[in-house]
């Protein structure tokens, strides 16, 4: 069984507005004057840069997308600068488990081999679970920034059944998105159950989920249902 992280077992959010104040003033402090006028400007030239290249599948990593913004205002992206930035990134990211996350975990982990597939730029979905004590739940934990791949592409599926060196239809995804989990997880071959978030709507899905849960604590018993 794999997990998506974000939005299905924690919510995450970057506060970008403290980050780019990190941001400026860690730079202003090695010696850069950059404004927050041309941050900007550069962060969303990297950004059409980033959606281009998940529009074909692929994902970039951290550095790959910092080097874009810090080039783009005039300063060297050297890798100590890089990783400055990305200690900044992580204190502003407000994360924490959806209600009933880790009983479903904790449970789920003592019948399955349990997984997780996130798209993140970051490590923070392995970061995070470490923090919360339930990264030992799992075999592994691939993302996307790391993988070089994204959801819905199957590669990245792919290389989750490899981990768990099991057939596709053997395996059951747990998502909140229908176009990443749901489509992804179904055109691999995969069960797929859907987390309902607010504002989804069933009947506009391309692919139809397995299974349907409004919330994460009814996941054992939806899996009763799947495969009784």
């Amino acid at each position: 069984m794999t997990f998506d992280m974000g939005g299905t077992l924690a919510e995450g959010e970057l506060d970008k507005k403290a980050f780019m104040g990190e941001v400026l003033d860690y730079l202003s402090g090695l010696g850069f004057k950059v404004s927050a006028r041309a941050y900007k400007r550069s962060l969303g030239r990297a950004m059409s840069k980033l959606q281009a290249s998940r529009a074909s599948g692929r994902e970039m990593d951290f550095n790959s997308f910092y080097s874009l913004v810090l080039s783009g205002v005039g300063v060297e992206p050297r890798e100590e600068l890089l990783e400055g930035l990305k200690a900044l990134y992580f204190k502003c990211f407000r994360s924490e488990l959806v209600p009933g996350a880790r009983e479903v975990v904790e449970l789920l982990s003592k019948r399955y081999a349990l997984g997780v597939i996130s798209n993140a730029i970051t490590t923070w979905p392995r970061a995070f679970l470490e923090a919360v004590g339930l990264a030992g739940c799992f075999k592994f934990i691939i993302i996307s920034c790391e993988a070089g791949w994204r959801k819905p592409s199957r590669a990245i599926f792919k290389l989750a059944l490899k981990e768990l060196g099991l057939a596709a239809e053997q395996v059951v995804h747990v998502g909140d998105s229908p176009s990443e989990d749901i489509v992804g997880a179904k055109r691999t071959g995969m069960k797929a159950i859907l987390v309902l978030r607010e504002g989804t709507q069933l009947e506009l899905l391309d692919v139809e989920p397995d299974a349907v849960v409004r919330r994460i604590s009814e996941l054992p018993r939806a899996l009763e249902l799947l495969d009784p």
